[in-house]
């Protein structure tokens, strides 16, 4: 058995040209990220039953703060080594750990100075002491070896497995542990400490790079002329998908907030993790071809295909089942959580095509690209996202997330990456529509299926209706492939292929 493991990670080490890489990296990102996200679906469900949706909701304050704080500093300097032409960046790394170590102390001192202003804003002051407490994990972020982004850089996910499931592994058990004994808010802290804790002393354990203080302004210039775009993107990116957050909590308080991050989290686990390992597995491969437009053209629509034939129906599947899921998983208290994980579960379909063209955009060197399609998205969120959850509470301001998506910021995008890539618009609907239909097919027939059985609560109506789910769409994309010659199943053979290499 030991010998058998060893080989098959052998087989999954990444190695040979690009395309293989990429493959081998992205089954490792795949499992870092189904580990970490599976670890926190029990770790959230666990703590529907021990915590009420206020402790969510103090805790969404706290991690709103930090998030802000995070994207306004953001300096871009990791993506900026990535899209480095040059393998070895090392005389780099002092001066990024110096900055990213300046800048969690920066972070943390008006985090925790701030606090009482923010719990003040948001009318909740148990808020202002979780907010200080959390205010060391910048700083401990900031620490970690900055040797880790070769792992990145060079596609050897393998090795940044252990970093990141550790860490997720740490924070579950740990929040679980103390919500059980304590059945307060303060268990996510006191998790998320420990867990940054764990992964600052992984870092040093899986790269032997041992950083110094140091800081070369030649090299600031060069790492922030590339960056800039990251950071004016990151505010942005905060604004858009954390700004809805901050605007419930304000004003529809924190147990509303406290259902809204929950359905948002369960609802876009799915498609986030596979957008999460499409972009993370994208962004460095692209870079690698960024002086090669065919080749760069072609990753560009595998990752599309990917991304979509996989992404499009857990969607769509969690639109239909999520009734069901509440009702069996959570107490009666979540049962408005069911409306808006159907809609938000439409918003994790849209950002999978974001995750083929914002790495993209990186790396041909234009990240302003999409800093600016983020711009004109934010403002038509903050012209429509009042007068809608004024009307219909959290449901309104998750339709305003998904209809902008879906009229304007990723046609957009969409449209600028097939022109980087010299492209075919043909090609980039037949890509996404397949996967579409398919999805669609599947989702009404789970619906009937659940409809004339009446299965709407219970682990066994769950697990018939996945099963029914999974057994319409492969049926539908194999009739696809048949007639039409849609290239996703020839694509996923492909990448299986590849990986036993």
């Amino acid at each position: 058995m030991r010998e058998r493991l060893k080989r098959l990670l052998a087989t999954l080490t990444p190695g040979g040209g690009v395309g293989e890489q990429t493959v081998k990296s992205g089954i490792w990102a795949s499992l870092a990220n189904g580990l970490g996200r599976s670890l926190q679906f029990l770790k959230l469900g666990a703590l529907t039953w021990l915590l009420t949706q206020a402790e969510f909701g103090l805790v969404g304050f706290a991690l709103l703060t930090l998030a802000a704080l995070r994207r306004i500093s953001k300096l871009g300097i990791e993506e900026a080594l990535i899209e480095h032409r040059d393998d070895d960046v090392d005389a780099y790394l002092d001066t990024a750990w110096t900055l990213r170590t300046l800048r969690g102390v920066g972070i943390g001192t008006v985090a925790f100075l701030a606090a009482p202003f923010i719990a003040d804003f948001f009318g909740n002051p148990r808020a202002e002491p979780l907010i200080q407490a959390m205010a060391v994990l910048p700083l401990l972020k900031g620490l970690e070896n900055p040797g880790v982004i070769y792992f990145r850089k060079n596609l050897a996910f393998h090795r940044e497995f252990v970093y990141r499931v550790g860490k997720a592994a740490t924070i579950a058990v740990v929040t679980v542990a103390v919500a059980f004994v304590y059945r307060s808010a303060w268990a996510f802290v006191i998790g998320d400490i420990v867990g940054a804790l764990a992964a600052l002393a992984i870092s040093y354990a899986i790269h032997d790079y041992r950083p110094r203080p140091s800081f070369d302004r030649e090299q600031f210039d060069e790492l922030f002329g590339y960056g800039k775009w990251i950071t004016a993107s990151g505010l942005l990116v905060y604004l858009i998908n954390e700004g809805d957050d901050a605007f419930v909590g304000w004003l529809l308080g924190a147990s509303a907030l406290g259902v809204y991050q929950f359905s948002y989290r369960f609802s876009n686990a799915p498609a986030t993790e596979i957008t999460h390992v499409v972009s993370s597995v994208a962004f460095p491969a692209y870079s690698k071809l960024q002086d090669d437009v065919e080749r760069l053209r072609s990753a560009f629509y595998q990752a599309l295909t990917l991304t979509t034939v996989l992404s499009f129906p857990t969607a769509v599947g969690i639109v239909v089942v999520a009734p069901t899921f509440v009702a069996t998983f959570l107490p009666p208290a979540w049962e408005e959580a069911a409306q808006v994980m159907q809609i938000l579960a439409l918003w994790g379909l849209l950002r999978s095509l974001g995750a083929t063209t914002g790495p993209l955009f990186q790396a041909v060197g234009r990240p302003d690209y999409a800093t600016k399609i983020q711009f004109g998205k934010l403002l038509l969120i903050a012209v429509l996202i009042y007068p809608a959850t004024q009307a219909y509470g959290i449901a309104g301001t998750a339709a305003v997330i998904v209809l902008n998506s879906a009229l304007f910021s990723e046609p957009v995008a969409s449209y600028v990456a097939v022109r980087t890539v010299d492209g075919s618009f043909r090609r980039f609907f037949r890509v996404v529509g397949f996967p579409a239909l398919a999805s669609v097919v599947m989702g009404l027939g789970v619906y009937a299926v659940r409809e004339s059985l009446a299965l709407y609560e219970g682990l066994v109506a769950s697990a018939v209706l996945v099963v029914v789910g999974v057994a319409l769409y492969v049926a539908a994309v194999g009739l696809l492939e048949l007639v039409f010659d849609y290239e996703a199943p020839a694509v996923l053979r492909s990448v299986v292929a590849t990986a036993g290499q």
